[in-house]
C-alpha cells in the first residue's frame, strides 16, 4: 500500500514566485526518484502565498531513501528562506 503525504506551504511575503519555481522544479526532479509514485503542486485559489504539495510514495523505505538524498538536502536548504509556515497534514 502506498503512503500519501500532503504539506501546505505559506510563502514569505513577496517570495511566492520563488517558492512556486522551487516547488515546480522539485516536482520535475522528484518524480524521477525511485519510489515516488506521484508528486503534485497546487496553488490556492484564494491566497497567492499558499501552496499544497501532494506526494505519494511506494513505501516508508522510499521516503527514507529520498530524505537521505542530495536532492532533499538541496530542497530543504532553499525552502528555508522562502517559507513562512509549513503544515504537514495527516498521512493516509
Amino acid at each position: 500500500m502506498s503512503i500519501v503525504k500532503q504539506t501546505v506551504y505559506i510563502a514569505n511575503q513577496s517570495k511566492q514566485n520563488d517558492l512556486k519555481k522551487l516547488l515546480f522544479t522539485h516536482l520535475l526532479n522528484i518524480k524521477k526518484f525511485n519510489g515516488c509514485l506521484n508528486y503534485e503542486v497546487y496553488e490556492a485559489d484564494d491566497d497567492e502565498l499558499e501552496f499544497l504539495v501532494y506526494e505519494e510514495w511506494a513505501s516508508e523505505e522510499a521516503i527514507a531513501n529520498y530524505k537521505h538524498s542530495q536532492e532533499y538536502e538541496k530542497f530543504m536548504g532553499l525552502k528555508k528562506v522562502l517559507v513562512r509556515r509549513e503544515e504537514i497534514l495527516p498521512s493516509f
